[in-house]
């Protein structure tokens, strides 16, 4: 293989490649410092990539080889998608030998050059098409390999190494290429390689299949590992397509795949490391299955009658104790299949026969409490939650998107078989013939037959007793009646179209019973609380307080006997969370808030946890019922939050994080409380304002506990704090600066210091990816109007506080910290932050000008601002995108403040001067403001503040360009025109808005007058809707079943939006527009003069060759009527 690589033209020899190679796998960091720093340097020098290649198969050591295949792996990734990395000619002959050698290794190389393949692949042969000789280089050694030519270790290729091969250029056609597209085609690689490759592969797919069969008692074979890369091949190859070859000869492979079904084992337990590929085999199958099923209808009608028998059959299998988890896997597909032949039109025909057997012998079996259960309740609390009894609070994505188990799957199709159609049986005969004599009711087929849920599955479920309180937790009283719960609780959708008088009746005599006895299993009480909470979106309102003193009961529940019954509290709290979400809100508030505080303050730091999000879920849906408990409950939490406050630098553990955002959510409802002046003659506002002292002083210390600690002999702690929680700490303290009016105050509350500490925490955030800074940016904006209120002493000086001195840490004023968060969010944040930037750097800049050093500052800040935005405005697509808008007004700001400092910024990274000396970035930013300053602009200029801002902007820019002599047509004059049209149209506009703003106060008076009488027609419309909508319903005899056009065209549709909202998304963040900008004293100009004293000055130069529209000529004249002779042309 070496001999394939000519190394002679090489200037770094492949003996110095892999000795670094070697290094970079040594123990001294220097030394692979440096090993890397050189394989860097080297990976231009030529066929460095081939080198690489041919070490990584026959390198002297394991190590060499894994280090070489890994080293190619990264240089593929980084490199390979760009033309320029290697010669044409050099990537035909690395493109040939990847393959050559790919098809020899074996163990970790293979794994890594394998990707790399898929790396080439991926951009040469499904993206460029520019690899037509893959496939037929790929059938020849198929046809070379050892298990098809019968040589064994003498033949040239491994099989296994072919098929890993195929299967990687077929994975990127599992989805859809353009998804954009409602129906788009085969891809003509896949057609090329179901046709050249995937048929002629099916004998060997039917040999081994056989080898299954004849290998049943063992468990497995040979070549179980080539079965298991066949499968995948196919079903990444009709994952998404079916291709014109495979859907002739898809009967060959179906068959064979069900007798490979046939020979799953589940009476015993496959745990052995040689019978997992056979595991994941008999996976992939049924994942095949449902994928025909729920893709290629038009193909598999006529199959699904064998696939429904095969799924029964494996359902009704005995179940070994202890099965392997891929065991478990497979039952939970078995399920999946049946649910997914249900929900098709024939499926209905084919299962309901079997309606009873499955719900008797496969679903509820599989919902019983079991040993397993138990035991994963005992060692792993937490996971036994996640996987039986998921909730909002939980990171479980919930069971309908994510069955992984036989119980989610169960519960699943237990939920579809509920609302099909009732089996034909005896009972529904009855039920029929007596419908025939009155209208269906809801719930009803078109031949009034009943729904499975209503004649089978409640009888069904209704003959499992309540277990007493002594019950054993091991005995069937207990165990079937947690199956029960379990199974009542995937009935929700079937419950919600039942009367509430029904639902009434299942929760009195099956669930409300379990919470009056004296010592419930632990077991069932879990189930029931989750039960309520499954049950949220239909339960009755006469229930309500029923309910939450049953939850609040298990909440407070304490441990009885041996087992814990932390799953119980944690699901009750759960299930509270789910029901405040789903506005199902209690009667009383104050025991539910009770409830959680006790629950904060439990020792145990678990459940003290699920205690805080349920708090915090409490104050987001309680709003003004919790207001007036939130000085109360802040002062208890948060001393428990200081308890488990680590010492700095550790890490905070999840409690307080936990602590810290339930107290962020109390703030937020406090703060939204605020009374109007004139309610209750005004005492409401007077007890909410002693409210807020109260609150202050309790978040300040919290944030003090956090941020200034002190060691227990009273000196300060020196390490700087870890950077957890910052937003919702910012939260507390926007309230703390918010509710301060005074110096003395902001002495008692430590102000200064904790604003010291928070904005060199913020000076170094980095996660804008996870868009947390809006509390960030509230409390900049608290800090800049605290300032105005009561000036801080070292908010533009810093000050070295003892929580950061002896650190490395540098140690910033307030302002620093501050601008250099808003400086990182206009350079690289995603849009909205950037938006809320622009909008705080305008209030900061007139907030340091007031300064007494406010000159100095006030340039420093115009640099750092003026950078920042234009490298910006320059990375965007167009200047018209919504992003532009608040780029440019910044700017605009600094240029009316210091136009000779903007300028000198906006042309440091440019020396080009055009025209008569002006700037090259100069002209751009004005042109992108002569563009926002359109009245046609979207987005364009709403509010005074913006449009006053521009016209002061446009007005100091035109004065610097004409103050040259400038020709006619030149770059400079034309952006003057362009500018000069835009300063009419604004100055037009700013009149506009303030006299509108008078007229728009007295018209909202008269609309509250009139908004009773709208309502009340909007009342009867919606009325007539609900009318005509309810007799759609009685007419509509069943739901109509999506076809396959309709999938996809749906499919496409929201593609589409995806990729529009992506777009948008990039240079958008228009949501965050339409909110004042800080004008500081420019708010106090009036323009209007200034505006006519230019027009007279300059506007015959300007309105040369420069056609202004009659109706922008009227408009002018209409609002300035001394302007007339100006305008003249």
């Amino acid at each position: 293989m070496e001999a394939m690589v000519n190394l002679a033209t090489v200037g770094v020899g492949k003996d110095q490649i892999a000795r670094w190679l070697s290094e970079t796998a040594g123990p001294h960091e220097a030394a692979v410092r440096a090993a890397t720093a050189h394989l860097e340097a080297a990976r231009t020098v030529p066929k460095f990539a081939l080198c690489l290649l041919v070490l990584s198969a026959g390198g002297d050591e394991k190590g060499q080889r894994v280090a070489a295949a890994t080293y190619l792996k990264n240089y593929l990734r980084n490199h390979w998608s760009e033309d320029s990395a290697m010669p044409a000619v050099e990537r035909l002959e690395f493109r040939n030998q990847l393959v050559e050698i790919l098809l020899r290794v074996d163990g970790i190389v293979l794994k890594l050059l394998a990707e790399a393949f898929r790396l080439v692949a991926v951009n040469d042969f499904a993206r460029k098409t520019s690899w037509p000789e893959l496939v037929p280089a790929l059938r020849t050694a198929i046809q070379n390999s050892d298990l098809v030519n019968g040589a064994g270790e003498a033949s040239e290729f491994k099989t296994f190494n072919v098929l890993i091969g195929v299967q990687t250029i077929i994975k990127p056609f599992q989805y859809f290429m353009d998804p954009t597209v409602a129906r788009e085609p085969v891809p003509e690689q896949l057609e090329l390689i179901g046709k050249e490759l995937l048929v002629p592969l099916h004998s060997i797919f039917h040999h081994l299949v056989q080898q299954v069969a004849a290998s049943k008692d063992e468990g497995a074979a040979a070549h179980d590992n080539i079965l298991l890369v066949l499968c995948k091949s196919f079903h990444l190859a009709i994952k998404s397509h079916m291709p014109v070859s495979l859907a002739l000869y898809l009967g060959q492979w179906f068959q064979d795949i069900m007798v490979l079904l046939q020979m799953v084992v589940l009476d015993k337990t496959l745990d052995a490391p040689h019978q997992y590929h056979r595991l994941k085999t008999w996976k992939r199958a049924l994942q095949i299955c449902c994928n025909l099923i729920t893709r290629h209808r038009k193909y598999v009608d006529k199959y699904l009658p064998s696939m429904s028998h095969m799924a029964l059959k494996l359902l009704s299998q005995n179940r070994s104790k202890g099965l392997h988890p891929m065991q478990e896997r497979i039952i939970s597909l078995a399920f999946d299949v049946v649910s997914n032949i249900l929900e098709t039109g024939p499926g209905w025909r084919l299962m309901a026969p079997h309606f009873s057997n499955l719900l008797e012998s496969a679903i509820f079996p599989t919902l019983r409490l079991s040993e397993e259960d138990m035991a994963e309740w005992e060692e792993d609390e937490d996971e036994y939650l996640r996987k039986n009894l998921p909730s909002d609070m939980d990171e479980a994505s919930g069971w309908k998107e994510d069955l992984l188990i036989p119980r989610q799957s169960a519960i699943n199709l237990l939920g579809l078989i509920a609302t099909s159609k009732g089996p034909p049986t005896t009972v529904a005969a009855k039920k029929v013939a007596a419908m025939k004599r009155k209208k269906a009711g809801k719930g009803k087929g078109k031949d009034g037959q009943g729904t499975a849920g209503e004649l089978l599955v409640l009888p069904f479920l209704s003959q499992f007793p309540l277990p007493p309180p002594e019950a054993a937790s091991a005995s069937d009283l207990v165990k079937n009646y947690y199956g029960a719960l379990m199974a009542y609780g995937g009935l929700t959708q079937f419950l919600k179209t039942q009367s509430p008088d029904k639902v009434s009746f299942l929760l009195q005599t099956r669930v409300f019973p379990l919470y009056t006895m004296g010592t419930p299993s632990p077991y069932v009480l879990a189930n029931a609380n989750w039960l309520l909470g499954e049950l949220a979106a239909c339960l009755p309102e006469e229930l309500n307080e029923d309910i939450y003193n049953a939850l609040l009961k298990a909440l407070l529940a304490p441990n009885v006997g041996d087992v814990s019954w932390r799953p119980v509290r944690a699901s009750a709290a759960g299930a509270l969370s789910t029901l405040l979400q789903e506005e199902y809100k209690p009667v009383q508030w104050l025991p539910l808030l009770q409830a959680a505080v006790a629950g904060a303050r439990m020792v145990e730091e678990g459940e003290a946890t699920i205690a805080l999000q349920l708090l915090a879920n409490v104050a987001e849906a309680g709003e003004d019922h919790v207001a007036p408990h939130v000085p109360a409950i802040t002062a208890a939490v948060q001393g428990e939050i200081c308890r488990h406050i680590p010492p700095h630098p550790e890490p905070w553990p999840q409690m307080v994080e936990l602590g810290f955002s339930a107290v962020a959510s109390l703030a937020q409802t406090w703060d939204s409380a605020e009374p109007e002046e004139d309610e209750d003659g005004g005492k409401a506002l007077e007890n909410w304002k002693m409210g807020c002292i109260t609150v202050a002083n309790t978040f300040s210390e919290l944030l003090q506990r956090a941020w200034l600690p002190t060691s227990p002999d009273g000196s300060s702690v020196v390490a700087a704090p870890p950077p957890s929680c910052l937003n919702d700490a910012s939260t507390l303290l926007a309230a703390v600066l918010r509710y301060t009016n005074d110096s003395t105050i902001a002495a008692t509350l430590k102000v200064e210091p904790l604003l010291q500490v928070w904005a060199n925490l913020i000076s170094e955030w980095s996660a804008w990816e996870e868009e947390e800074d809006e509390s960030v940016f509230e409390a900049i904006e608290e800090a800049i109007l605290l300032h105005g209120r009561s000036p801080l002493r070292h908010f533009t000086v810093a000050d070295v506080l003892p929580a950061l001195s002896g650190t490395s840490a540098p140690t910033r004023s307030i302002l620093e910290g501050l601008v250099t968060f808003v400086t990182s969010a206009i350079e690289g944040a995603y849009p909205a932050a950037a938006w809320r930037a622009c909008r705080c750097t305008h209030a900061i800049l007139h907030a340091s000008s007031l300064a007494f050093e406010g000159e100095e500052i006030s340039k420093v800040l115009v640099n750092r601002f003026v950078q920042a935005t234009f490298r910006r405005l320059k990375a965007l697509s167009r200047f018209t995108v919504p992003l532009a808008k608040p780029l440019v007004l910044v700017i605009a700001t600094c240029y009316v403040c210091l136009p000779k400092e903007t300028e000198q910024v906006l042309n440091l990274e440019d020396d080009k001067k055009v025209d008569e000396g002006h700037g090259e970035n100069l002209l751009l930013w004005g042109e992108a403001l002569a563009i926002l300053s359109e009245t046609e602009a979207d987005p364009g200029l709403s509010l005074e503040c913006e449009i006053k801002l521009c016209v002061l902007a446009l007005l100091k820019l035109l004065e610097r360009l004409m103050s040259k002599e400038m020709a006619e047509g030149s770059k400079g004059f034309l952006v003057a025109q362009h500018c000069f049209k835009s300063l009419l149209e604004s100055t037009v506009d700013l009149k506009e808005v303030q006299e509108s703003s008078s007229i728009d106060d007295s018209d909202d008076d008269d609309s509250d007058d009139s908004d009773g009488s709208e309502d009340s027609d909007e009342d009867d419309d919606d009325d007539d809707d609900s009318n005509s909508n309810s007799d759609d319903d009685d007419s509509s005899d069943e739901e109509h079943e999506e076809t396959e056009d309709e999938f996809l065209a749906r499919y496409a549709r929201t593609a589409r939006e995806l990729d529009l909202q992506a777009i948008e998304e990039a240079e958008g963040g228009q949501d965050e527009d339409g909110q004042d900008i800080e004008l500081g004293v420019l708010g106090l100009v009036n323009p209007e003069c200034q505006v006519m004293t230019f027009i007279k000055d300059h506007g015959k130069t300007l309105l040369t060759k420069l056609s202004l529209s009659k109706d922008l000529v009227s408009r002018f004249i209409d609002k300035f009527p001394g302007s007339k002779q100006l305008l003249s042309q």
